[in-house]
C-alpha cells in the first residue's frame, strides 16, 4: 500500500490551523455595537481587544446580555463576546475611547500580517493545487510522478540484471534461430559489417500465433549478445494526455542510443502500429502520433547506430505499411506453431526437474497435441503436475497427462450432471457414429479413445491422432465431413430422432465447407478460384470503404456449393453408420457400460464386420 505526501499531510494540518485561528471560536456570542458602548458607560467591560474592525470584549462579571441571533435578539449571560466595530482601527471612535479611558478598560490593539491574510485567502486555491498534485502522483505511482510523466516506462536489463536466456533454452524454431543469429553477430562484431558498406536490417519483426515464444526468442537474442536490453510494451506508450507517447518514444530511443550497442524489445506492437486512417471521422489521435513518432525515430538511425528494434505481433495484418518498409521493420520472422519434433523438444524442456516414471511416453503427448503452441504444451506439463500431486503421487505417469489433455482441452469433469438413461443412449450412438466412420474411411486420424463423460460443455467427444500434413487434398477433407457428420447420422438411423448435441460438429463441418469453396477452389460452381482471401474486418472504416467481394447472385451459388458438400458427406455418414451396424451396436454397448473405450475396441468391432480392415490402411493414404 502506497505511503500518503507527507508534504500535503503538513499543508493540510496548516491549512486547518490557519482556517481555525482566524475564525471567531466556537460559541462566541456577537453583541450589538450600541450595546457595547453601554455596558462600558456602566463600568462593566475589563478587557477590549481590537483587531481591525472587531472588538473581543472581556467582562468584569458574568452578565445577561442581548446577543444577537439572525435577525433577533436574545439575552444571554455570558462574560466574553465580540462586538463588530462601525469604524475602522484607523479611525476611531473618539466617544468610545474617551468612555474607555475613563472606566479605565484595558485597550489592546491588534495588527493582523498583511501575509497572513493572503495566506489564508489563497488558502482553498493552494488546497486544490495540493489535492490536484498528490492526485496526479498516485495515479503514476510515486512523488516523482510529475517530473517522470513523459519518460519511458521501458525496462532496461544490463551489467546488473543481466539476461540470462540462450537460444539453447528455445527448443524448436531452428530457422528463426538462423535469422537472428546475423543480428546477434552484428551486434557483437559491428565493426566487420560497417567495413563491408553492410546495413543490418533496423528492425526485426517476430511473427506468430499467441504462446509460441516471441518474447522468449527476443530475450534469447539479447543474452547471446550481450548488450543492454529494453523491453517494454505497446500500451505502455500509450496515456490519458496527448503527446504523452510521443515523449516515451523519444525517450527509450534516446536511452538506447547512450547505450549502444543496444536491443530494443516492443512486444504487441500492433496495439500502436495500426494503419493509420482507418478510423471514422477526425480529431487528433494520440495512438497515430506515437505511431508516428516511433517512424520517425527509427528512420533517424545513423548507419552506425548499433541498436537493433525487435517488435512482436500475432496481428501483422493489422500494421502500418510505412512500419514493414524496408528501413524500418524490414525483416520478418515467423515464431510458428511448432510441428511434431519441435513439440517433443518444448515438452522435454518443461519436463526438466519433474520426476516422471519411466512410462512417460513423450512422443506420444506431442502426437496427442496438434496446434499447440509452446505455452500450451507448458501448461500440460504443469496440469499434470498438479493431477497427480491432486492424489499424493510423488512422480508424474501417462495417466496425469492423460487428465491434463482431457482437461485442458474439455474442461473439468461435470460429474453432478444428471442424464436420462434415453439421453445417454443417444451420446452413445453419437459418438460410435464419429468413431465407426473414421475407422472405416481410409486415411483418416488415428482414433486414439471414445469418452461419453460429460466434460465442460461436451457429452462426448472421440480423441484423434492427428497426422501433421502441410497440404490438405479434397478426398482427405471430404473424408473430415463424413467423419464430422457420423454422429447426427448415427442418431437418425439408430435413435430415430436428432438431437441439439451435434451443434459444434455442424459448425465445424460447415466452416471446412466454405473455405473449400471460398479460399481452396473446391466448389463445383467456382473451381479454380478463390473469391475471398479476407480474415476479417479490422476497422469499421476500413470495412465500410471496402467493396463487396462477390454479388448476392454469386452468394446464393456459394450457399448451394456449401449445401451440396454437406449433404453429399452426410449421405456418406448414413450410409457407413448403417453398412457398420452391428459394429455401431458394439461400440455403443461398450460405451455405456464403460464410459470409457480405447480406439482398438472400435477398430475390432469394425474388423468383425469387415475383416480387410484388421490391418488399418497406412495413414498416408487418402
Amino acid at each position: 500500500m502506497k505511503r500518503f505526501n507527507p508534504w500535503l499531510i503538513l499543508l493540510f494540518v496548516v491549512a486547518l490551523y490557519l482556517m481555525f485561528s482566524a475564525a471567531p471560536l466556537g460559541g462566541t456570542s456577537t453583541v450589538n455595537y450600541n450595546t457595547f458602548k453601554t455596558l462600558v458607560a456602566g463600568g462593566q467591560v475589563q478587557q477590549v481587544v481590537i483587531s481591525e474592525s472587531t472588538a473581543n470584549v472581556t467582562l468584569k462579571t458574568e452578565t445577561s446580555v442581548p446577543v444577537i441571533v439572525g435577525s433577533d435578539t436574545q439575552p444571554k449571560t455570558l462574560k466574553n463576546f465580540q462586538v463588530r466595530l462601525p469604524n475602522n482601527i484607523a479611525t476611531p471612535d473618539n466617544t468610545l475611547q474617551s468612555d474607555l479611558s475613563a472606566q479605565n478598560v484595558a485597550v489592546r490593539y491588534v495588527v493582523p500580517s498583511q501575509w497572513l491574510n493572503l495566506l489564508v485567502s489563497l488558502l482553498p486555491i493552494l488546497l486544490m493545487v495540493g489535492l490536484f498534485i498528490f492526485i496526479f502522483m498516485r495515479a503514476q505511482g510515486g512523488q516523482n510522478g510529475v517530473m517522470q510523466f513523459g519518460q519511458s516506462r521501458a525496462k532496461r536489463y544490463g551489467k546488473e540484471n543481466r539476461v540470462s536466456t540462450k537460444f539453447t533454452d528455445v527448443a524448436g524454431h531452428d530457422e528463426a534461430k538462423k535469422e537472428l543469429i546475423e543480428v546477434v553477430d552484428f551486434l557483437k562484431n559491428p565493426a566487420k559489417y560497417h567495413a563491408i558498406g553492410a546495413e543490418i536490417p533496423k528492425g526485426v519483426l517476430l511473427v506468430g500465433p499467441p504462446g509460441t515464444g516471441k518474447t522468449l526468442m527476443a530475450r534469447a537474442v539479447s543474452g547471446e549478445a550481450d548488450v543492454p536490453f529494453f523491453s517494454v510494451s505497446a500500451s505502455e506508450f500509450m496515456e490519458m494526455f496527448v503527446g504523452v507517447g510521443a515523449s516515451r518514444v523519444r525517450t527509450l530511443f534516446e536511452d538506447a542510443r547512450k547505450s549502444a550497442p543496444a536491443i530494443i524489445f516492443i512486444d504487441e506492437i500492433d496495439s500502436i502500429g495500426r494503419k493509420r486512417g482507418a478510423g471514422i471521422g477526425g480529431g487528433h489521435d494520440e495512438r497515430e502520433q506515437t505511431l508516428n513518432q516511433i517512424l520517425s525515430e527509427m528512420d533517424g538511425f545513423e548507419k552506425n547506430a548499433s541498436v537493433i528494434i525487435l517488435a512482436a505481433t500475432n496481428r501483422p495484418d493489422v500494421l502500418d505499411s510505412a512500419l514493414l518498409r524496408p528501413g524500418r521493420f524490414d525483416r520478418q520472422v515467423t515464431i510458428d506453431l511448432p510441428n511434431l519434433k519441435e513439440r517433443e523438444a518444448i515438452l522435454g524442456v518443461h519436463m526438466r526437474g519433474k520426476p516422471l516414471t519411466g512410462g512417460v511416453d513423450v512422443p506420444e503427448i506431442a502426437k496427442s497435441t496438434p496446434g499447440f503452441s509452446g505455452a500450451d504444451l507448458k501448461n500440460i506439463v504443469n496440469e499434470a503436475a498438479l493431477e497427480a500431486a491432486r492424489i499424493s503421487k510423488t512422480q508424474i505417469d501417462m495417466s496425469d497427462f492423460y487428465r491434463a489433455l482431457d482437461k485442458i482441452t474439455l474442461g473439468l469433469e461435470n460429474s453432478s450432471l444428471t442424464i436420462r438413461d434415453e439421453e445417454k443412449r443417444a451420446i452413445a450412438f453419437h459418438e460410435a457414429g464419429h468413431a465407426v466412420t473414421s475407422a472405416v474411411i481410409p486415411g483418416s486420424d488415428k482414433l486414439q479413445k471414445v469418452s461419453i463423460i460429460p466434460r465442460g460443455r461436451a457429452l462426448g467427444a472421440a480423441f484423434y491422432l492427428p497426422e501433421e500434413q502441410v497440404l490438405m487434398s479434397k478426398e482427405r477433407l471430404e473424408n473430415q465431413l463424413v467423419v464430422a457428420l457420423g454422429g447426427r447420422a448415427a442418431e437418425e438411423v439408430f435413435i430415430g430422432s436428432v438431437t441439439s448435441g451435434a451443434a459444434d460438429d455442424f459448425r465445424r463441418a460447415t466452416n471446412i465447407a466454405r473455405k473449400m469453396v471460398l479460399e481452396w477452389g473446391m466448389g463445383d460452381n467456382f473451381k479454380n478460384m478463390a473469391l475471398t482471401t479476407d480474415s476479417g474486418p479490422v476497422f469499421l472504416g476500413e470495412d465500410m470503404a471496402r467493396p463487396k467481394a462477390f454479388s448476392e447472385h454469386t452468394a446464393q451459388l456459394v450457399d448451394e456449393d456449401v449445401k451440396r458438400i454437406l449433404a453429399k458427406a452426410f449421405e456418406r455418414a448414413k450410409a457407413l453408420v448403417s453398412e457398420y451396424r452391428q459394429a455401431m451396436n458394439d461400440v455403443a454397448d461398450a460405451l455405456l457400460s464403460q464410459e470409457l473405450i480405447t480406439g482398438d475396441v472400435v477398430r475390432e468391432a469394425v474388423a468383425r464386420v469387415n475383416p480387410e480392415l484388421a490391418n488399418p490402411v497406412s495413414l498416408n493414404k487418402n
